[in-house]
């Protein structure tokens, strides 16, 4: 018998997998229910989440001022900050409170330069209450629609692991990524140095996927240009086109292009486009389309991948023809964004070298949020000096099941 009740076991769970839970179950920190999947945490388990939760918050504390409390969420913070700060202005912005399974932090800034050093703070003192029981985490910073920016701090992890996200990892450097990974540093424009070639059009008949483009004309899949058309509904019902356009070794990210419709039309939603609304638009050109010649009616966006290349292939905008020698800024210069997903075999941003997939287990999550822009209120408040208003939110969470989990399948749980 553990000295909590519950006798650890000899064998492992049954159905399962995952290294980390494994380890927690034969410990007597934890029981899995296999019919629902899901972990219960037993008095031990409970006891470890608690001690973490004390330790991260108390970090929180002394970085950036979250002061713990017993809430019930978000909305209880901002009635706390609503309720003192006329009287004790910035010194109650920030809240942290514990749920048994994930700790939760937030505050109001005045600035999104404020709220930002905030979740870094939030941030360091995360790594700081981390680094004394991990060897092995790393930051990725992904793309998420309604976020300023959104920050994770992931383990490695293998196959079968539970509530893991796919992952991605160098095998030159060791970067770790996730599919909607921010594209942190500046690419490599496409033939950089190489002399702009003469737009050229040229007859590809049945050429209407990049695969076949490729073979018929002997290309290297980077100088080809992929099209994707989608129709923004916009907030007042009216709806546009969206000619969103990629390297042609890449694939969009639904998330990024999601951040970027949120940006451009607010309150807008968006889909694929449907056929009669292309026809509309472009005529009869279903799998030629090009960004030369695009149609005045229709929005256009561009992979960061795409910005200063040079002579790519691209989509002639009428059946079985495609133009050859296209060039960023001579050609098309449509509004460029980060819009890129990274795949299994993807160029790694950081070195160029090769990403093979992993798996992460997500411990914690700092974000900034514009309330103003929508997905959180803004704080405000009329005291002695007047109107003052708190529109940006910093946010953080520690997931700690799977702080927990990652413990045990790395042989770390006696740090606690």
């Amino acid at each position: 018998m553990t000295e909590k009740f519950v006798p650890a076991v000899k064998n492992p769970p049954a159905k399962v997998k995952d290294t980390g839970l494994i380890g927690m179950a034969m410990d007597g920190a934890c029981v899995y229910n296999a019919k629902s999947g899901e972990t219960i945490l037993l008095p031990k388990g409970a006891e470890l989440c608690r001690e973490l939760a004390d330790k991260a918050a108390q970090a929180l504390f002394d970085k950036c001022g979250a002061q713990r409390a017993g809430l019930s969420g978000e909305a209880a913070a901002e009635s706390l900050a609503e309720r003192y700060v006329r009287e004790y202005g910035d010194a109650v912005l920030g809240w942290s409170w514990f749920d048994g399974r994930t700790l939760r932090a937030c505050g109001w800034s005045s600035s999104l330069e404020e709220a930002s050093e905030k979740a870094a703070a939030a941030e360091e003192a995360l790594k700081s209450t981390f680094s004394a029981y991990l060897d092995d985490y790393s930051i990725c910073e992904v793309v998420a629609p309604g976020s300023k920016r959104t920050r994770k701090i992931v383990c490695r992890t293998g196959k079968g692991a539970s509530a893991a996200e796919p992952g991605f990892v160098c095998g030159a450097c060791g970067a770790v990524l996730e599919p909607d990974s921010v594209c942190a540093l500046p690419l490599h424009p496409v033939n950089e140095g190489k002399q702009q070639e003469t737009l050229t059009e040229v007859h590809t008949p049945g050429t209407h996927t990049i695969q076949l483009l490729c073979e018929y004309l002997g290309l290297d899949i980077t100088n080809t240009l992929k099209a994707m058309l989608y129709t923004v509904l916009k907030a007042d019902g009216d709806k546009e086109l969206l000619f969103a356009m990629i390297r042609g070794d890449k694939d969009i990210s639904v998330p990024k292009l999601e951040a970027f419709v949120r940006k451009s039309f607010p309150g807008a939603s968006f889909r694929r486009a449907e056929a009669g609304e292309i026809l509309s638009s472009f005529g009869e050109v279903a799998g030629f389309c090009g960004p030369v010649g695009v149609p005045e009616n229709v929005n256009t966006v561009a992979d960061l991948s795409l910005v200063g290349g040079r002579n790519f292939v691209v989509g002639g905008n009428r059946p079985d023809y495609h133009k050859t020698g296209c060039c960023w800024g001579r050609d098309f210069e449509p509004t460029a964004a980060d819009l890129s997903l990274y795949e299994k075999s993807s160029p790694c941003p950081q070195c160029g070298g090769v990403l093979d997939e992993t798996q992460l287990r997500v411990v914690a999550e700092t974000q900034i949020i514009d309330a103003a822009a929508g997905g959180s209120n803004v704080l405000s408040c009329r005291g002695r000096d007047g109107a003052r208003s708190w529109p940006f939110v910093w946010k953080t969470a520690v997931f700690l099941e799977s702080l927990l989990f990652a413990l045990y399948e790395n042989k770390k749980k006696d740090k606690i």
